[in-house]
C-alpha cells in the first residue's frame, strides 16, 4: 500500500493551511526516517490522532503501512499512522543487541516532526509496536513517556537488564501469546549475551511506577484475549492481555487497543 502524503503548515492563530510539500519517506535531519499514511476521507484541516508504530526485527516502515493488521484499525478510527524505520531493521532498547542509534532520541523527534508538518491532536498520541518493535514500546514507556496517551505492545517486553522504576505512570496494554516461543513469557537467551526478560516481572515494575495496589481484575475482551486489569492510584490503567497463540497480533486486538487509548485521553 502506498500513501499519499499531503503535509499542511498551519497559522499560529487561524489554523488555515498555508504551504503543502511531499516526503516519502519523510527524513530528519540526522539521517532517520519514516513514512505517514493518513486515514481515507480525511478533509485536511481535522486535528488527527496518531498512532506510532514499531515495526518488529528485520522490518521497514513499508511493511507496516502495508499490513492490513495495523493500517486497516488505523483507517477504519480515523488516526495518522506513523511508521519510523528502525535502523537496519532493528530498535536500540535498552538491552538490544543494536545500540548504533539513540531511538529515544530518534522517536521523539519523528513525533516532533509529524507535528510541525500535521494538525495533530495532542492529546491522543499512541505508541505501539510487535517483536522488537514491542520492546521499544516498553522502552519509550519506561524511559520517555511523556506526551503519549497510552502504549500497545504486541509480544514483546523488556530485555535484561531491567530497569528497577521508571519514570512516570502510563496507560498501557499488553497483549502477547502464551504459546509465543520467539518471545516466550518467561523470557529466553539470545546467543551468550543477551537475554529477553519475564513479561510478568516486567509487569510488577508497571504495578510498581503506577502505584497498583489492588489486585487486578479479569477481564475478557473480543479475539480471545483474556486480561487482568489494574486501575491504579495514580489514574492510569495496566492491562496483561493473554491469547493461546504464538508470535503473532490481530487487527482485532490493535482496534480495541485504540478504542481502549480513546476513551483513557477523553476521561
Amino acid at each position: 500500500m502506498r500513501a499519499a502524503f499531503v503535509f499542511f503548515l498551519l497559522l499560529a492563530v487561524s489554523g488555515t493551511a498555508v504551504a503543502a510539500e511531499s516526503c516519502d519517506p519523510c527524513r530528519l535531519p540526522d539521517g532517520g526516517s519514516y513514512r505517514v499514511q493518513a486515514p481515507p476521507g480525511w478533509d485536511g484541516h481535522a486535528r488527527l490522532p496518531v498512532l506510532v508504530f514499531l515495526h518488529g526485527y528485520t522490518g521497514r516502515a513499508a511493511d507496516v503501512l502495508a499490513d492490513p493488521a495495523v493500517a486497516g484499525p488505523a483507517a477504519a478510527l480515523g488516526f495518522l499512522l506513523v511508521a519510523p524505520n528502525g535502523l537496519n531493521g532493528a530498535w536500540a532498547h535498552e538491552g538490544s543487541p543494536h545500540q548504533e542509534r539513540d531511538d529515544r532520541t530518534f522517536l521523539r523527534s519523528v513525533v516532533g516532526d509529524v507535528k510541525r508538518h500535521w494538525p495533530v491532536d495532542s492529546r491522543l498520541v499512541v505508541l505501539g509496536g510487535f517483536s522488537d518493535g514491542a520492546s521499544m514500546v516498553w522502552d519509550m514507556a519506561c524511559f520517555a513517556p511523556l506526551g503519549f496517551a497510552a502504549f500497545l505492545p504486541f509480544s514483546g517486553g523488556f530485555w535484561e537488564r531491567m530497569p528497577t522504576a521508571c519514570t512516570a505512570p502510563v496507560n498501557l496494554r499488553h497483549v502477547h501469546g502464551t504459546a509465543d516461543e520467539t518471545v516466550p513469557l518467561a523470557g529466553r537467551a539470545i546467543r551468550e549475551h543477551w537475554r529477553q526478560a519475564d513479561i510478568g516481572r516486567g509487569f510488577a515494575i508497571w504495578r510498581e511506577t503506577d502505584r497498583c495496589t489492588a489486585p487486578p481484575e479479569p477481564h475478557s475482551l473480543s479475539g480471545g484475549l483474556e486480561c487482568e486489569v489494574w486501575t491504579c492510584r495514580t489514574r492510569r490503567t495496566l492491562e496483561l492481555c493473554l491469547h493461546p497463540g504464538g508470535h503473532e497480533m490481530a487487527a482485532g486486538w490493535l482496534e480495541g487497543g485504540l478504542r481502549w487509548a480513546r476513551r483513557l485521553a477523553a476521561r
